[in-house]
C-alpha cells in the first residue's frame, strides 16, 4: 500500500495532513495562515482549526509578528523526526520516488540524512541521499535536479544497484560507513533491509 493511501486512513483530516506535509517538509521555514491556505488549497477556517489542533498537540510553534501569526514545525516535539519522515515520504522527491514511475526502474532503498531532511547542509562533501536499485540514472538525475530547485542547494547522492551496495558494505566503503553512522532516515525500505542485503 502506498504511503499516501495509508496516511489518508491514519489522519482523520486531510487538511491536517497537508499542513504537516508543508510545515515538516520545510522545517526551517515559517508560514502565515493565508500562505498555508494557498499551499494546501483548503478553506481558511479548516486551516485555522487544524493549526489550532497541531498547536494543542505541541507539534508546531507559533508567534505574532506585527499583525500576522506565523507557524513552523516544533523541532522539540518528540514526534518531530517521525513527522519529518512522513512529510518527506509524502512530498517532493520522496513522493516522486514512491510513485514507482515505469521509466525509473526497480527501486529498493532510499535513505536521506537527517541534515538533508531538515535542509541543513553542514558539509558540501557529505552524501545526502543513497538510492539502491536497478534504476534509470537519467530519471533519478531529473528528479534530483527538481528537488535541488525546491531546496535551493546542490544535493550529493549515490545511486547503485543491490550488488554494488552489498560489495561496498562488505569492503567497508568509507562513504557508506560515514553515511550510515549519521543515522539516516528510510524514505523507501528500512534500515533492517539495508543491513540484511
Amino acid at each position: 500500500m502506498k504511503i499516501q493511501t495509508s496516511l489518508k486512513y491514519l489522519f482523520v483530516s486531510q487538511t491536517r495532513l497537508k499542513i504537516i506535509n508543508v510545515l515538516f517538509y520545510s522545517p526551517q521555514e515559517i508560514f502565515y495562515v493565508r500562505q498555508l491556505v494557498r499551499l494546501v488549497d483548503e478553506e481558511i477556517n479548516s486551516v485555522r482549526r487544524e493549526l489550532e489542533n497541531l498547536k494543542k498537540a505541541g507539534l508546531i510553534n507559533f508567534e505574532w509578528r506585527g499583525n500576522r501569526l506565523y507557524y513552523w514545525a516544533n523541532q522539540g516535539s518528540p514526534l518531530f523526526t517521525n513527522l519529518l519522515t512522513i512529510a518527506n515520504q509524502n512530498s517532493g522527491l520522496g513522493l516522486k520516488l514512491q510513485a514507482k514511475n515505469e521509466n525509473l526502474g526497480n527501486l529498493k532503498l532510499v535513505f536521506y540524512t537527517y541534515n538533508f531532511l531538515i535542509n541543513n547542509k553542514k558539509n558540501v562533501d557529505d552524501i545526502d541521499i543513497i538510492i539502491v536499485g536497478d534504476i534509470s540514472f537519467n530519471e533519478i538525475e531529473n528528479y534530483i535536479q527538481q528537488e535541488e530547485k525546491i531546496r535551493g542547494h546542490e544535493i550529493n547522492y549515490m545511486v547503485m544497484d543491490k550488488n554494488e551496495f552489498v560489495l561496498r558494505k562488505q569492503k567497508r566503503d568509507q562513504f557508506i560507513i560515514d553515511f550510515f553512522l549519521n543515522c539516516p532516515i528510510a524514505i523507501i525500505g528500512d534500515l533492517k533491509e539495508a543491513i540484511n542485503f
